[in-house]
Parts: C-alpha cells; sequence; structure tokens
C-alpha cells in the first residue's frame, strides 16, 4: 500500500512520470518544441527541477518523450475510430472531426503536433516522418478499402489521397486556433473538401 502524505496518495514512479509527461506537453504547447524545459515543466507540475530531471535525465530524452506522447495519443485516436466504424469514407469523416475535436478537448497535444509536422530540424524530423507514415497508412487502407467498395471514384492512389488529408489537416489545425475565431461555414466548406479530396461518389456523399 503506498505511503500518503497529508491524506493523499504517495503517487508511483509510472504514475508520477505520466503527469509530468502531460505537464510537458503543456508547456511544449505554450512555449515551443525548441523552448520548453525542465524548469517550467517543474514549476507547473509543482516538483523540484531535480525530480524533472530523475524521470527525463537529458533534454534530448524529454523532447523525445513528448513527441512519443504526442504520436501515442494520436495515432490511439484513429486506431479507435477505424476499429470502431466499419464504413471506410464514415470512419475517415469521423477521424478528421475528432480530430479537429481535440483541438477544443486536447489542445496542447494538437499545437505541439502542429509544430512538429512543420519543422523539418535534423533532431525531431525523421521521428515525425515514421510516425506520419503509421497515419498514412491506416488512412489509406481506408481509402482503399472506399475504392473498392465503389463509395470513392477511381483516380489518385489511396496513399495520394491520404496525403492530401493529412496536409490538409494542417491548415484546418490553424483555421480552429485562428484567435479571431473559426471562420463562418467552417463546417460546411470541411465536408465539401472532404468530398472533393478524396473523390467521394456523388451517390455516397
Amino acid at each position: 500500500m503506498p505511503s500518503a502524505i497529508d491524506g493523499r496518495r504517495r503517487l508511483q514512479p509510472e504514475e508520477r512520470k505520466q503527469l509530468l509527461l502531460k505537464t510537458a506537453v503543456e508547456v511544449f504547447a505554450r512555449r515551443g518544441i525548441g523552448r520548453g524545459g525542465h524548469t517550467e515543466i517543474a514549476e507547473d507540475g509543482g516538483v523540484s527541477v531535480a525530480t524533472v530531471f530523475n524521470y527525463f535525465n537529458t533534454r534530448e530524452a524529454l523532447v523525445e518523450a513528448v513527441l512519443n506522447e504526442v504520436e501515442s495519443y494520436l495515432l490511439a485516436l484513429a486506431e479507435s475510430i477505424y476499429q470502431e466504424c466499419d464504413d471506410p469514407v464514415e470512419a475517415i469523416r469521423n477521424h478528421i472531426h475528432a480530430f479537429l475535436a481535440n483541438c477544443e478537448s486536447n489542445p496542447a497535444y494538437i499545437k505541439v503536433w502542429l509544430e512538429w509536422s512543420a519543422s523539418v530540424r535534423d533532431e525531431t524530423w525523421p521521428h515525425y516522418l515514421e510516425f506520419q507514415n503509421k497515419l498514412l497508412d491506416m488512412i489509406s487502407e481506408q481509402v482503399d478499402r472506399g475504392i473498392k467498395s465503389g463509395q470513392l471514384e477511381p483516380g489518385l492512389a489511396p496513399k495520394e489521397r491520404a496525403r492530401w488529408a493529412l496536409g490538409n489537416a494542417q491548415m484546418l489545425v490553424s483555421m480552429v486556433f485562428d484567435p479571431n475565431g473559426k471562420p463562418r461555414g467552417m463546417e460546411r466548406m470541411i465536408e465539401r473538401g472532404f468530398d472533393h479530396m478524396l473523390a467521394v461518389a456523388s451517390e455516397t456523399a
């Protein structure tokens, strides 16, 4: 039984690490991947700087842990949607809507992803490309199923349509985070753009 202080259960090391990791994502979202560090995480997490270093002993280890956390979160989001929905076109739609909904429910994760996806620095870019390919494979599989079922028109290869979908996600996220607010009619624009980009058959749209 874990000991307690002031009536609160003492966190186990893995629990403490996960809490610090989520705090680190928030700090990176606010300060940037290149500027967020151990000191800010310690301040926000209510622990000593030494404690943060105990779990992430170098800046490189900290950055890698944060990016792994964002990757795991977004891959799990995609996997859960594609496992739950049998209709490939509807599944991709659900994925897009869930991703954008996370701009409000988990904005720190999306902000870190947005910066990561546009930062071609040697120390982070290869990792992003590996992560991106995992997402592209998931989306491509759904597009391929949609083409074979007749829900999507023949044309661009599944991987190319998946690239267009993922590339447009950056633009959509920037619109959601616009300090002046989302543009009017954004939801309708997304639906029409989605149908055009993936070549949804007219009877399916």
